[in-house]
């Protein structure tokens, strides 16, 4: 007798089990990326994945009685908090390529792109960070014009007198 692939409760469990491990990461993950964003783009943020978050305890709580549901619940849970990830920390055409990529069963993926997008928003901080305290510098060794005149004037009387 030939072995049919049917899938059991047991196997809808553990993809149940797994989806939402992945949405939990990638609520972790976006609770971290919540914290690097200031302001208003921080408030914006948290509301949005606020609802996703409610998703994942959501399919916590499906996950024995209804595994698929559960998959179901998680997987959409993940995919919003990607999008406000996305949405948080980059702007027009990264944006917009980003949100085409279409990732339908890649809840694992999910957590690694909000990962990527905080990695990205502290690398612009150093980056502002570097470029404020480099002016700063500048501007205080740079000297002004009446000290730089004086400075040409100083050269010009040491080469003509030698």
């Amino acid at each position: 007798m030939p072995i049919l692939n049917i899938r059991t409760d047991r196997d809808e469990r553990r993809q149940a089990r797994t989806a939402v491990a992945a949405a939990r990461k990638a609520g972790k993950e976006s609770k971290k990326l919540a914290k690097t964003l200031k302001g208003e783009n921080r408030a914006r943020f948290e509301l949005t994945t606020a609802g996703a978050r409610e998703l994942t305890r959501a399919a916590k709580a499906e996950r024995r009685e209804r595994p698929w549901r559960a998959t179901r619940l998680a997987r959409t849970a993940s995919a919003r908090l990607e999008k406000a990830s996305i949405r948080a920390t980059s702007s027009g055409d990264a944006r917009r390529r980003a949100l085409e990529r279409e990732r339908a069963n890649d809840a694992k993926g999910r957590a690694k792109t909000i990962k990527r997008r905080r990695a990205q928003a502290k690398y612009a901080k150093k980056m502002a960070r570097f470029v404020a305290v480099h002016t700063i510098a500048a501007s205080i060794t740079t000297p002004t014009d009446e000290e730089q005149q004086e400075k040409d004037l100083e050269r010009a009387r040491r080469r003509s007198g030698a």
